[in-house]
């Protein structure tokens, strides 16, 4: 079964991490590496633990030399998740590894945000969203934390929506960017934490408390009944990356996975792409293999698009707009058989 004719929501799709593999064989032969095929080279880099991406990251980085490299990756995805009828994806931005030179993560943001405007311009027959959130460094301390988002709200990009606090190696406290945090919260910045995949709830609750609106992992959790009620009653979405989160043994199968355990707990869920050049995975890849291992029909796809819509970070007026398209491709057999008796599919 192929879903790359489904329209899909990524909602945690790591930039830094999703760049086209022809890009990073032309930018490694320009730095002086040997010329070598884009699938031979992402097949070469696909990571197999989580501890490898820092040295993907400082990989990526000596290649990258300014916005324009940016903006060129920006445009190419791009056009993929447009192929992909990927209709709305939300973008973490790691600024400290895509700046370069004198760049500051406003010009990272930029740079993104003008590659996917471009590609999106160019047609005038699809339908994507995006948006932007700049991760907080798993390592930085609060003085810089707090900082950075004092940079970002300086001029403050349109589709910059968030931040994201970075999963801590250290298992540290959350207290480390609770500034930070509470500057964004009061400049209308929306805050996604990713916790949780590593046993221990009380991680998922500090991230409740200070106020987090979407959880990425969360798996831990699941061990306190308390953490499921508030995440039910607070309706905070938690996203799964399901093969990243089996290659890092949160699940010992797909039956015990976080995700159908969160799905049958009623929380609300989504999935992302997380990393994709690096798992060597798309979306469409990521949900098949989902539907494959958990037995999701059709029906249960369509939904969790329609439930991600919902998760979004996006104005009500274009959160309607999503909602409307899903269901429009939910019925796409019937919208393409009105198109050719000359109807408007959207008069449905």
């Amino acid at each position: 079964m192929s879903l790359d004719t489904l329209a899909k929501v990524d909602l945690h799709c790591c930039f830094d991490g999703a760049i086209d593999p022809s890009l990073l064989a032309a930018w490694q032969v320009r730095a002086g590496g040997e010329p070598v095929g884009g699938p031979e080279l992402a097949a070469s880099l696909a990571i197999t633990a989580l501890d490898q991406l820092p040295e993907r990251k400082a990989w990526l980085n000596g290649l990258l030399r300014g916005p324009d490299d940016l903006t060129e990756a920006a445009l190419t995805l791009a056009r993929r998740l447009i192929a992909e009828v990927v209709v709305h994806v939300e973008l973490v931005v790691d600024a400290q590894t895509l700046a370069t030179g004198d760049m500051n993560p406003l010009d990272v943001v930029n740079a993104i945000d003008a590659g996917c405007e471009t590609s999106v311009s160019e047609r005038d027959d699809v339908f994507l969203s995006w948006v932007l959130l700049v991760e907080l460094p798993a390592h930085a301390d609060s003085a810089a934390c707090e900082s950075l988002v004092r940079g970002l709200l300086a001029d403050r990009p349109q589709r910059l929506v968030g931040i994201v606090v970075a999963d801590d190696p250290k298992a540290g406290s959350l207290s480390r960017v609770a500034a930070a945090v509470e500057l964004a919260r009061k400049n209308d910045l929306r805050v996604v934490v990713v916790a949780g995949d590593r046993k221990d709830p009380a991680r998922v609750d500090a991230a409740l408390e200070m106020g987090a609106q979407r959880i990425v992992g969360g798996a831990a959790g699941l061990l306190r009944e308390d953490t499921l009620v508030q995440l039910r009653a607070r309706r905070v979405p938690v996203v799964s990356l399901p093969s990243v989160q089996m290659m890092a043994g949160v699940a010992r199968s797909w039956n015990s996975h976080p995700l159908k355990r969160f799905k049958e707990s009623s929380v609300l869920t989504a999935v992302g792409s997380g990393w994709p050049t690096w798992t060597h995975s798309t979306l469409s890849g990521e949900l098949e293999t989902v539907s494959r291992n958990l037995h999701w029909r059709l029906d249960d796809l369509r939904n969790a698009t329609t439930r991600a819509v919902e998760a979004g970070f996006m104005a009500p007026t274009l959160r309607f707009q999503l909602a409307r398209t899903v269901e429009i491709w939910r019925h796409r057999p019937l919208v393409q058989a009105q198109a050719k008796a000359g109807g408007d599919p959207f008069a449905m």
